[in-house]
């Protein structure tokens, strides 16, 4: 029997007496309860936590409540967090504020215990209520989707003439081909008569092949290493033409049910669909505005080096970067130039990161990490120094800054790997933390964890 996790529950007040009233009421129902005492932290731990629920009070310093809702609302990772306003303002405009951004009910200060849990109660019920409907929805699609299968794989027998069609013996020799294969490698029909079928494929593949028919072992449960792919599924292999240039191919190969160890080839071209695939693959790891690479990349590639420092016992760091005042900026020089801005600081990030296996990416917002593996302590701190000068040098005007011009905090944790930090997540909490003390020194600094 699965163990049902208790539902999670973000608190994000800042005042401590409220936190610690709520905390206690909720934790009483046996709810996670996690905290935050501003907007960005609160936004911060919703994105890598997910929590089930937040409580979110109105009025705070920094970003107030309406503009953190109206951000976790923008946001794919945290819009289907379900929010409710605490505060004790009961006007009729804030109440179709909070709606209007976002906010899916209210709780009035001073609390009432048995309201708190009604409400929380509720609205997670409605969650729970929306993911069953999801779950369903998702079988019904699924269903759909085999249903297309079966069409399209009836759409196949009957465009089949456009692929390249071999009938081999059971030595795995050509006995007849149609002209579509002559145009794919280069031969004709004729010329292909009685040679083997591994001529038309690129090296590992014509030796695997040519392992299965001189052992007779295409339907071998034992030997058939290509049992699973010798069927109408196909396998995407590398063909060679007669002139020696490769090419991806799809290759199905299928018994004829009528002949005497006979069996039917299909091939198809897919260089076309490869080359897409890959520019794809590609945009999906780009950051748009930025063209760093995007949180996708930066968290697939930071496992990869985690685990990898892990075999090595090499040593690792995390920078944290955050733009100084940007809210502030994008308020008073617009949007565009906000976007303007952020396109100068990628640069000059990218720029400093050269070596091949370091990392710079946007996470999101004004918010960058930089990850640099096997680099000494002082060599971390020396490159946080030059990203957060060369930052400032390009004088980007901010009247709102205390600095008068863009700059940026750096938050830096270094560990090696195998040592006592046994996750990516902690390195960059880690990271995170020391983010956040960079910016209580007064930002335009940086703090190592």
């Amino acid at each position: 029997m699965n163990k049902i996790e208790p539902d999670s529950i973000l608190i994000v007040d800042d005042t401590p007496e409220n936190i610690t009233l709520l905390t206690e009421l909720l934790q009483y129902k046996g709810y996670l309860i996690s905290a935050a005492r501003d907007g960005e932290r609160a936004i911060k731990i919703a994105q890598h936590t997910k929590p089930d629920l937040i409580l979110l009070d109105i009025m705070m310093p920094g970003i107030d409540g309406f503009e953190t809702c109206r951000q976790l609302k923008d946001d794919d990772l945290t819009q289907s967090i379900p929010i409710i306003f605490i505060s004790a303002k009961t006007d009729m405009d804030d109440l179709v504020m909070g709606f209007t951004v976002g906010a899916a009910d209210y709780i009035n200060k001073p609390f009432h215990k048995e309201e708190i849990y009604a409400r929380v109660a509720n609205q997670l019920k409605v969650k729970h209520l929306n993911q069953q409907l999801e779950a369903s929805d998702f079988s019904l699609r699924k269903l759909l989707v085999e249903y297309q299968q079966q069409s399209d794989q009836l759409q196949k027998i009957v465009t089949l003439v456009v692929n390249g069609l071999l009938e081999l013996n059971s030595l795995g020799e050509i006995q007849e081909a149609n002209l579509a294969i002559e145009k794919m490698f280069g031969y004709s029909p004729k010329a292909l008569q009685s040679i083997s079928l591994c001529r038309l494929l690129a090296e590992p593949f014509a030796s695997q092949y040519r392992h299965q028919f001189s052992n007779n072992n295409l339907e071998s449960t034992q030997h058939g290493v290509f049992k699973e792919e010798f069927t109408e599924k196909g396998m995407d292999i590398i063909g060679k033409r007669q002139d020696g240039s490769e090419f991806p191919i799809k290759l199905s190969l299928v018994k004829i049910p009528a002949g005497e160890n006979s069996y039917l080839v299909v091939i198809t071209d897919i260089t076309t669909y490869k080359n897409k695939e890959e520019k794809l693959l590609y945009l999906s790891y780009i950051d748009p505005l930025t063209s760093l690479s995007n949180r996708r990349y930066f968290d697939e590639h930071f496992e990869k080096l985690w685990l990898q420092g892990q075999r090595n016992k090499s040593q690792i760091a995390f920078i944290m970067v955050d733009i100084d005042f940007f809210k502030q900026f994008n308020d008073t020089y617009g949007h565009q130039e906000g976007d303007n801005c952020l396109k100068k600081v990628a640069l000059s990030l990218k720029e400093n990161i050269k070596r091949p296996g370091d990392i710079v990416a946007r996470l999101g917002g004004e918010e960058f990490a930089v990850i640099l593996p096997d680099t000494s302590k002082e060599g971390v701190i020396k490159m946080t120094e030059r990203l957060k000068n060369d930052i400032q040098a390009l004088g980007i005007p901010h009247s709102a800054s205390n600095y008068q011009v863009i700059t940026i905090s750096l938050g830096v944790a270094v560990t090696v790997l195998g040592d006592s930090i046994h996750s990516p997540h902690m390195l960059y909490k880690m990271a995170d933390e020391a983010l956040y003390e960079a910016k209580q020194a007064g930002r335009n600094t940086y703090t190592i964890f």
